[in-house]
C-alpha cells in the first residue's frame, strides 16, 4: 500500500464531524480517484476498523499493532503455525520488527512447555536473547545488498540450501525477507519452489509495503498480516516513555512521523534525521524558481540519494498543500512549516497540488518498474510548477 493510500485510509477512519469531517468529505472526492488511478488493485478502505491501536504489546516489545499480534498469538496458542507469512503495511511502521519478534517467539524456550512455542516471548531465555542480539543460527535474514538493485536469485538459492539443512539449535528454521518486493523476477520465481514444497520446520517471514507488488502465485501461498499506521498520541507516549524525549519535542516528532513508529524512533535517536528532512524540504521549495537546466542538474544530484525516502517526503508535502488549500491546515503533518504551506497553497492552489500528487505517484511507479531513476526524476522536475525567483 502506498503511503498516500495509508494516509487516506487513516483520515476516513475518523468520525465525519465538524470541520475535520467537512475537510475529509472534500478530500475524499479528490484523493480517491488519484490513488485509484495510480494503483487500482489496492482497496483504499480495507481494514478500516484496525487503523487505530492503543497501548503496547509489552512481551512483544512493539508499540501498537495489537490486531496483527493477536493473529500471531492465536496461531501460536492453537499450534497451527503456517509455513509462510507476509507482513503488509506502509514503510517504517514496524513490519520487520514484528517479523523478528515472531521469530523470537517461535524459538522461545521460556514457556510452560519448552518443546512448544509460547504465545508470548519470554525475552530472557537463551534463544530469545540470541534472536534479540541477531546471532541465532536458525534465524536467517535475506535482503537486498546495498550495492544491488534487487534481491538476486543466488540469495534465494542460498536460502533453499540452508532450508534443506537441519536446524542447529531451535525448533524451527526461520527466514526473514524484508522488502520481499525487491526480489527480481528470477528470484521471486525461485522462491516459489520453497513456498510450494516447504520443509517441515521452515517458516518464511516476508514484508512488503503493498501486496500487489508481489507475484499472485506468492500471495496465494502465504498468510497475509495487515499492519496499519499508529496515532500521534501512541507515538508521542512511546517517545516519552521509552526514549525519554521531552514532551514538546515528542509531540513534534510524533506529528512529523505521520503514524510511522520506525521513523519516529530513528528521529529520536539521530538528530540528523530532522535536519536532513529540513534540507530536503528546502530543496523542494526551491524547485519552482529553477530553470530547466538547473532542474536537470538537481535531478542528477538527487538520483544518487535515497529516492524512496525523498519522494515519500515530497508526497506528504504536496498532500499537506492540498489540505491547506482546502482549509484543513489543522490536519497537516508538517506542523513546523505551516507558514510555508500557506504560501504554497496560495501560490499553487488545490488543482496544482493535486497534479503534483499524481506526478509523484507516477514517478514512484516508474522507478518500481525499473525506469532509470535520473530520467524519472527529470520528468518529475518538469511537472513542478514554475515561479519567478
Amino acid at each position: 500500500m502506498s503511503y498516500i493510500q495509508a494516509q487516506y485510509d487513516r483520515d476516513i477512519c475518523l468520525n465525519n464531524r465538524g470541520k475535520e469531517g467537512q475537510c475529509k468529505n472534500k478530500l475524499r472526492k479528490k484523493l480517491f480517484p488519484i490513488v485509484r488511478g495510480i494503483r487500482s488493485d489496492v482497496s483504499l478502505v480495507r481494514n478500516r476498523c484496525f487503523c487505530y491501536h492503543s497501548g503496547m504489546a509489552h512481551q512483544w516489545n512493539i508499540v501498537g499493532h495489537e490486531h496483527a499480534i493477536d493473529i500471531l498469538r492465536r496461531t501460536l496458542l492453537a499450534q497451527q503455525v503456517r509455513h509462510a507469512y507476509l507482513f503488509v503495511g506502509p514503510q517504517r511502521i514496524g513490519k520487520t520488527l514484528l517479523a523478528h519478534r515472531f521469530a523470537q517467539t517461535l524459538l522461545c524456550t521460556g514457556g510452560p512447555d519448552p518443546q512448544l512455542a509460547p504465545p508470548e516471548p519470554c525475552n530472557s531465555c537463551l534463544a530469545c536473547r540470541k534472536v534479540l542480539h541477531g546471532n541465532h543460527p536458525d534465524v536467517h535474514v535475506i535482503e537486498r545488498a546495498p550495492d544491488k538493485q534487487f534481491i538476486l536469485i543466488e540469495q534465494v538459492r542460498a536460502l533453499q540450501d540452508d532450508a534443506s539443512r537441519r536446524k542447529l539449535e531451535g525448533r524451527r528454521n526461520i527466514f526473514i525477507i524484508p522488502n520481499a518486493h525487491e526480489m527480481n523476477p528470477q528470484a521471486a520465481n525461485c522462491l516459489l519452489k520453497t513456498l510450494e514444497e516447504p520443509e517441515p520446520d521452515v517458516v518464511l517471514l516476508l514484508t512488503t509495503p503493498d501486496a500487489g507488488l508481489l507475484l499472485p502465485t506468492i500471495l496465494s501461498r502465504v498468510q497475509q498480516v495487515a499492519m496499519q499506521l499508529l496515532t500521534s498520541e501512541q507515538i508521542k507516549a512511546a517517545l516519552e516513555q521509552q526514549w525519554q524525549v521531552e514532551p514538546e519535542e515528542a509531540a513534534t516528532i510524533a506529528a512529523l512521523a505521520a503514524g510511522r513508529m520506525g521513523w519516529a524512533a530513528l528521529a529520536a535517536e539521530d538528530e540528523d534525521v530532522l535536519s536532513e528532512r529540513s534540507a530536503q524540504l528546502e530543496t523542494l521549495a526551491s524547485i519552482p524558481t529553477l530553470n530547466k537546466v538547473q532542474r536537470f542538474d538537481l535531478a542528477q544530484k538527487l538520483s544518487a540519494e535515497k529516492v524512496d525516502d525523498l519522494l515519500e517526503l515530497w508526497l506528504l508535502w504536496w498532500r499537506d498543500v492540498m489540505l491547506t488549500a482546502s482549509g484543513c491546515l489543522d490536519l497537516t503533518i508538517n506542523i513546523d512549516m505551516r507558514d510555508l504551506l500557506k504560501r504554497h497553497s496560495a501560490q499553487f492552489g488545490l488543482a496544482t497540488a493535486e497534479q503534483m500528487v499524481r506526478s509523484i505517484l507516477r514517478t514512484r511507479e516508474s522507478i518500481e518498474q525499473n525506469v532509470n531513476v535520473r530520467v524519472a526524476l527529470e520528468v518529475l522536475m518538469l511537472d513542478v510548477p514554475a515561479l519567478k525567483a
